[in-house]
């Protein structure tokens, strides 16, 4: 014995509104002009995050499976092709977090405990400076400058 029921259609609303809605179009300007050229080259940094994020995979991968595989990861790793991707994905990330950084201060309340935060244009600052510091404390690590 099946009952028949009448088909809804969820995103229709029960009953029409006073006003339709406008078709989606992009915004005046879309891509070139305003904001968006800057929203869009952010938005492909996560393009690099991800890339770096599979190398870094794949070399800890080689790392449990020996000697040899560690070996062929680290010869792969020095074609001119990965040379390049890196110098990209160095200068665009750095980019992408000296940006971020920018948006730090909105997310933090205005009191830390009992002190006052501090401004803005400091907090940033100190930001950028650390990532600068720690940068450069790795790059000579790598260079064998600090050992």
């Amino acid at each position: 014995m099946s009952h028949s029921r009448p088909v809804v259609d969820a995103m229709k609303p029960a009953r029409a509104g006073a006003t339709r809605t406008a078709p989606p179009r992009a915004p005046d300007g879309f891509p070139r002009r305003g904001n968006y050229p800057g929203y869009i080259a952010f938005g492909f940094g996560g393009f690099f995050l991800m890339t770096v994020s599979f190398l870094v995979l794949r070399a800890v991968w080689a790392l449990g499976n020996g000697e040899a595989a560690w070996n062929r990861v680290q010869a792969s790793l020095q074609n001119p092709l990965y040379v390049i991707f890196h110098a990209l994905a160095f200068l665009w990330l750095s980019w992408f977090i000296l940006r971020l950084f920018r948006l730090f201060p909105a997310t933090q309340p205005r009191r830390i405990g009992p002190f006052k935060r501090p401004p803005d244009a400091l907090l940033v600052a100190g930001l950028s400076a650390v990532f600068v510091a720690v940068t450069l404390a790795f790059a000579a690590i790598l260079w064998g400058a600090l050992s």
